[in-house]
């Protein structure tokens, strides 16, 4: 189920694109150009991407100009794998970021986030 009072922001300046879920972060742990924000529960509640552009292979212009974005994030016991989908001037680019990093999960779950400009 999508979740609400979610916002997406791009630092043209910076070249830094956040999601952020409008939960409180306990937690950043930093791999590389990405930063994930996790709760007090051991879920994503942001993501920080460094170098955006390079990155996601988007130019700065059309980062400029996401209209949504959506975050599939599916929790592994081993890892989690987050997928985002963008909608950039009516057009869809979905990028997935495979990560291995233990958030304390015994089972798989799954979770559905839409992001909004």
């Amino acid at each position: 189920m999508a979740k609400i009072n979610t916002e997406i922001t791009y630092e043209k300046d910076e070249d830094i694109l956040s999601l952020w879920r409008g939960k409180s972060s306990r937690a950043s742990i930093e791999i590389g150009d990405f930063i994930i924000d996790v709760d007090g529960e051991g879920y994503v509640s942001g993501l920080e991407i460094l170098n955006a552009s390079e990155n996601l292979n988007i130019n700065s212009e059309d980062l400029n100009k996401i209209e949504t974005a959506s975050m599939s994030v599916i929790y592994k016991p081993n890892y989690v794998t987050i997928v985002i989908s963008f909608r950039i001037e009516g057009k869809e680019k979905g990028i997935s970021i495979p990560l291995t990093v233990d958030l304390g999960h015994k089972t798989m779950e799954r979770e559905q986030i839409v992001f909004s400009a």
